[in-house]
């Protein structure tokens, strides 16, 4: 005959088991994802104005690449205030 199972406590299979750091790990790592995901559809929802437009600001920037030799500040005109 076969011996029967005590029926006190049922067999508990446990595929994937964490240990509490782990699981606080792995909720933090899924916060930050999901905030990280609300950041971008909000911002992707929610536009600045921009208070220059892109091609004044390439002006600008290309403008201060060259550069000016001290002769050529000196002879530059100041505006008077």
């Amino acid at each position: 005959m076969k011996a029967k199972r005590s029926p006190s406590k049922p067999a508990r299979r446990q595929i994937f088991v964490l240990t509490p750091e782990e699981t606080k790990t792995v909720c933090f790592v899924l916060i930050a994802f999901l905030l990280g995901l609300a950041t971008k559809c909000y911002r992707d929802n929610h536009r600045a104005a921009s208070s220059k437009p892109a091609a004044a600001v390439r002006e600008h920037v290309t403008s201060r690449a060259s550069p000016v030799s001290r002769s050529e500040m000196r002879t530059q005109r100041r505006p008077k205030l």
